[in-house]
């Protein structure tokens, strides 16, 4: 499988997750391609990517064939389904943890009542919320694609 994943940047524990699933799907012989918003594109925030990150996705899918479009985080996701989604099938998207409050938390939890059984959760109490998700610390498995 070619399997696309964007997340924020290559810092902290978002992308020890990214590199360790990064590793573990390559072994298991899949090319596996990474994108970070702010590294690898310059934008530090959600508005400033809306627009930029679905075509940036889109134009790497058109040549890539992507079998797999895999977001690590909702505010990487969320451009992906508003203001139309795409991508619906071949898109997973991963929550590490629950947004404790305000904006953060009302767009993850929109995001993750969009993505529904699409949705793969770290941790027990993102799974109470998200009760279609997938439960899986550490991100996404080749068994969850056989859906």
């Amino acid at each position: 499988m070619k399997i696309l994943v964007v997340f924020r940047n290559k810092g902290g524990e978002s992308w020890k997750i990214v590199e360790s699933l990064s590793k573990n799907l390559r072994d298991l012989g899949h090319k596996v391609d990474i994108l970070s918003r702010e590294d690898d594109l310059g934008i530090d925030s959600l508005s400033g990517s809306m627009g930029v990150l679905k075509e940036t996705i889109k134009r790497k899918n058109n040549v890539g064939g992507y079998d797999i479009i895999y977001t690590n985080d909702w505010s990487i996701a969320f451009p992906l389904l508003i203001p139309e989604r795409v991508f619906e099938k071949e898109h997973y998207c991963f929550f590490h943890n629950v947004e404790p409050k305000g904006q953060s938390k009302i767009f993850q939890r929109i995001v993750g009542n969009m993505m529904g059984d699409r949705l793969i959760v770290r941790t027990e109490k993102l799974k109470e919320i998200f009760l279609k998700s997938t439960l899986s610390p550490e991100g996404i498995k080749e068994d969850i694609f056989k859906k």
